[in-house]
């Protein structure tokens, strides 16, 4: 239902007409035609989850993903209408017929724009203006970066149309500051979305469709805050939305969410959209607020809000005085519990809440309704501050979630950088304002500018004084029943993205996969394209609560960029790709005493070092031969080198492992070429004892070649890999064209070797492991190996969680063999070699063979969820101070440029994620056997690892056990280092 304004213009979605006026979005449109379906989710089961509508209506969950013009997971609540745009539910087929549209143009030159300022500042809210304005008086040239096409953040939302004017007093207050920062001269920029920041003084955005690179002498982190999600049955239904959402429709479009509304959750802002709405002539049937009716015990905060803030307080008695005048049902100390509706919300339900927070299923008011708001309060946008390294801290209000740790005036622990606002810490408009003012005036005078002005942030410091009063007596007005995660369904879809229900996580933490980072792993949680916004306080909530650990700010995901997703074709740059693998530190990720876990068993006959893929595979095979088999890893299994890699499973050699880019010459990379197709074929023996399935595919693989040379290099390297067994062939263009139609056209040929495929790390590592435990192999995880001792008989393992005796040990521990091996007094040349990778949104089915690239620096491969995997040996880097690896700038724009270049599509997919994994480097051979003067300590370590993870490990388990092995290990052994001095 529209509130005014002729429809002039108009578009089609799914093939029928939809009008629209100027300043809608399509969701806009799309509501105010009555129509809330929205994305085709590819699910059809009965949770009616195969179609969502308008959820966060901010852009940050992505819910709302349609197509638009071809152009895949254009969000809806942002993208503006023209008129005559063909929208769509569902993406492309990704054909010649109906392929991916372009995202984004490529970067024109050999790199990006840049521009320069003194300021920067990510975020047109209150604190972003207020800072913006406050260090432009000083002097300093500003530039605001902002997302959406009008400023004002979420609490100064300004009219959509073209010469609106803003409906209320909150409007105009921030019409009033926008017009006082661009008079004073700050250039703000609007529709620009921040790709995220490497440094302080290195942000990326995408501005007018292209990428531009930011370089300020300071930056201001204004981010705001999304709204908190509170999930219930049908919360994914179409109909159902956030607070702010709806009011974003009302304020800024004028539009209503529909005709009969149910506003419920906890606070103020349920208050003034409950009165907006009936303003707006929508019949709103109840308005559920799960804190109690104030009673006597209210009576001091109330005062200290209406000494602090009368203004704000009138306002909210309004709000309640019209809702009662209206006949609007007001129910406090009640809570919706449920939606229900085919094919869009229909029906909720209303619980009346105890103190404890459960709700009274006998007093449960069932109300038929068109729309449910949902609004419980707001999480810190934090993503871009994470990713810098900032400090955070534990703002434990309502779930717990990170706030960034500033100083008085926001400066953060990074120098340079400040956050304000909800940004940093959620605590509403006014004290934005003021703590933007103060963050504004101290990164100008950082910079040397108002030196002659006299400090007058006296005034401002009391305005954030009383500010700071007021929302802490709100909190205490609006104080609600503690969130009952425990008592949310099983069936109740936790994570929107992948369609995670509350059970299957609950299953996980209860079977012992007890961290964030495993259960993202193991079940995609939080890997979808709002990353994590929806789902990873609820699921850190839930992790505490069955652990009994208290809550820890890094118990939240690792910080990932690109922050939102990112047009990958607006970052393509050819780059140089290789100076040999970048030897590095490495992350060590041991817990220590905080972190619960059984203490070390006293003996073990095999103590495995390294609880990665290796390590799995050994205690698989140990244990299915009776062996009494302990698997030590000083975090959790799985996630490493292990589970942050591709998943390729490569039979034939990687085109730096032959050539004149090869290490050692190459020999000891061909030395490997029998054990590639060996162990898949232990791969899929595996899969079929451990009963799951790993997502093994033998799609084949290509290594193509655009050149002349590559051709001619690709007919070497196959000539030298069918000496050692290997099936494959060289393919010429045309039949490149029949087995992947989608690869560019200027490719000239290819190597096709039949037996490649590729596997699903996050999913196989645990699968084995699981399947050792069954056949009797112990874990202890959490276990940082302090020492190595040899003893008569065997071998004494000093770990944090105890000692144990053992009388073998077999050193599994990837990239950091060569420390474990230094314990025990072995050299083992095995380094760190950090690399990047990148993985797309989900897309249509483009290429199903692994690729490579003869001449360039390539992995690409289709994941069965739909997501493009990229990487190819691009160089990360270990930040020694943050003790994690990151990815780097150029090895994205270089990596993306040459996947472009084989995949055109590409340029109409977004970069989901970029990670930084852990490579194994070693000569191109892996380490297996018995150290030489060390007898019964076991070397077990690949290059390759995870295609050959099986192999190795079935060899040296062979050894362990028996003494003996099939395979000729003499290429393999620590003793070809020796050999090569001497």
């Amino acid at each position: 239902m529209r509130l005014n304004g002729p429809a002039t213009l108009a578009f089609t979605f799914d093939g029928e007409t939809v009008p629209a006026r100027p300043g809608d979005t399509v969701a806009s449109a799309m509501a105010a035609a009555g129509r809330m379906a929205l994305r085709r989710t590819g699910r059809d089961d009965a949770s009616n989850d195969a179609r969502r509508g308008l959820w966060c209506g901010m852009g940050a969950c992505f819910d709302c993903a349609v197509t638009i013009d071809g152009r895949i997971g254009e969000r809806a609540c942002l993208a503006k209408v023209a008129g005559g745009e063909v929208v769509r539910s569902a993406m492309p087929a990704g054909t010649t017929l109906d392929p991916l549209a372009p995202l984004a143009p490529p970067p024109e030159g050999a790199s990006l724009p840049e521009r320069h300022c003194d300021i920067l500042v990510i975020g047109a809210g209150p604190a972003g203006l207020a800072a913006a304005f406050a260090a432009r008086r000083l002097g300093a040239s500003v530039l605001v970066l902002d997302e959406r096409a009008a400023s004002g953040g979420q609490y100064y939302k300004q009219p959509a149309t073209p010469g609106a004017v803003p409906v209320d007093r909150q409007g105009r207050d921030g019409a009033a500051l926008i017009r006082s920062a661009v008079e004073a001269g700050v250039e703000i920029v609007q529709n620009a979305q921040v790709w995220g920041a490497f440094a302080a003084d290195d942000v990326l955005a995408l501005v007018a469709g292209r990428a531009v690179r930011f370089r300020p002498q300071r930056l201001i982190l204004a981010t705001g805050a999304y709204e908190r999600p509170a999930p219930i049955p049908g919360w994914t239904l179409p109909g159902v939305m956030t607070t702010g959402a709806a009011q974003t429709l009302e304020r800024a479009h004028g539009v209503a969410p529909g005709r009969r509304v149910v506003v419920g959750g906890n606070g103020p802002l349920n208050f003034q959209l409950a009165s907006a709405l009936t303003r707006m002539g929508v019949a709103v049937a109840a308005l559920a607020e799960a804190a109690p009716r104030p009673g006597a015990g209210a009576l001091a905060p109330l005062l200290q809000a209406l000494r602090l803030a009368p203004d704000l307080m009138a306002e909210g008695l309004r709000y309640r005085w019209q809702l009662w005048r209206r006949g609007v049902p007001l129910h406090w100390s009640t809570a919706a519990v449920a939606a229900r509706g085919d094919g869009r919300v229909e029906e909720v339900d209303l619980a009346p809440l105890d103190a404890s927070g459960r709700g009274r299923p006998e007093a449960t008011l069932t109300i038929a309704c068109d729309t449910l708001c949902l609004g419980h309060g707001f999480i810190a946008s934090t993503e871009i501050a994470r990713a810098l390294g900032c400090a955070m801290r534990l703002d434990d209000r309502h779930l717990g979630t990170a706030a960034v740790a500033t100083d008085d005036a926001g400066l953060t622990s990074i120098a340079g950088v400040y956050a304000v606002g909800d940004g940093a810490v959620v605590a509403g408009a006014r004290v934005a304002l003021e703590r933007g003012r103060l963050a504004g005036d101290a990164a100008a005078r950082s910079l040397g500018l108002g030196a002659a002005l006299a400090d007058d942030l006296a005034p401002a410091r009391r305005r954030l004084a009383r500010a700071t009063g007021f929302q802490q007596a709100l909190w205490t007005l609006f104080s609600a029943p503690p969130v009952r995660l425990d008592l949310v369904p099983d069936a109740t879809i936790l994570c929107r993205c992948e369609g995670l229900d509350f059970g299957r996580v609950r299953a996980e933490i209860a079977a012992g996969w007890d961290t964030a980072a495993t259960l993202k792993r193991r079940l995609r949680l939080g890997m979808g394209s709002c990353q994590g916004r929806n789902c990873t306080a609820t699921a850190a909530r839930l992790l505490a609560e069955a652990t009994g650990r208290a809550r820890h700010v890094e118990e939240g995901f690792a910080p990932r960029l690109p922050v939102k997703p990112f047009p990958a074709a607006a970052l393509a740059l050819e780059k140089p790709e290789w100076g040999g693998h970048r030897r590095a530190g490495s992350p060590d990720l041991a817990r220590g005493a905080e972190a619960t876990a059984a203490e070390a068993p006293g003996r073990a006959d095999v103590v495995v070092i390294g609880g990665g893929v290796v390590g799995a595979c050994l205690a698989f095979y140990l244990a299915e031969a009776g062996a009494d088999v302990l698997v030590v890893e000083r975090d959790d299994i799985n996630l490493q080198a292990s589970g942050a890699n591709a998943g390729s499973l490569h039979v034939q050699l990687l085109s730096f492992d032959f050539g004149a880019k090869a290490e050692a010459g190459g020999g000891p990379a061909a030395a490997t070429l029998p054990l590639g197709p060996w162990s898949i074929g232990l791969w899929q023996a595996l899969a079929a004892m451990a009963g799951g399935d790993f997502e093994i595919r033998a799609t084949g693989g290509l290594m193509v070649a655009d050149t002349a040379r590559g051709m001619a290099f690709l007919e070497a390297k196959v000539a030298l890999e069918r000496q050692h067994g290997i099936d494959s062939r060289m393919i010429d263009r045309d039949e490149l064209r029949r087995l992947a139609p989608a690869l560019s056209d200027h490719l000239l040929g290819a190597e096709h070797c039949p037996g490649e495929g590729k596997i699903n790390p996050l999913t196989a590592t645990y699968r084995v492991m699981e399947a050792a435990m069954a056949q009797g192999a112990r874990l202890l995880r959490r276990a940082d190996v302090k020492g190595l001792e040899r003893r008569p008989g065997g071998w004494a393992v000093r770990t944090s969680r105890g000692a144990i005796e053992a009388g073998i040990v077999i050193n599994a521990a990837g990239p950091w063999a060569r420390l474990v091996g230094a314990m025990a007094g072995v050299e083992t040349p095995v380094w760190s070699a950090p690399l990047q990778m990148i993985v797309t949104e989900r897309a249509p089915k483009l290429v199903e063979p692994l690729v490579a690239h003869a001449d360039r620096h390539l992995s690409l491969k289709q994941l069965a969820s739909g997501g493009i995997v990229i990487g190819g040996a691009w160089t990360a880097a270990y930040d020694q101070g943050r003790n994690m690896n990151v990815t780097l700038r150029q090895s994205i724009e270089g990596n993306l440029w040459v996947a472009g270049s084989v995949l055109p599509q590409l340029a109409g997919l977004r970069v989901l994620r970029s990670w930084a994994g852990m490579n194994v480097n070693i000569d191109g051979a892996p380490i297996v056997g018995e150290a030489p003067g060390a007898p019964g300590f076991f070397t077990c370590v690949t290059s390759n690892g995870y295609t050959l993870a099986p192999a190795v490990a079935r060899i040296t388990a062979d050894l362990v056990l028996t003494g003996r092995t099939a395979r000729d290990i003499r290429p393999y052994t620590l003793a070809r280092f020796t050999e090569k001095v001497a």
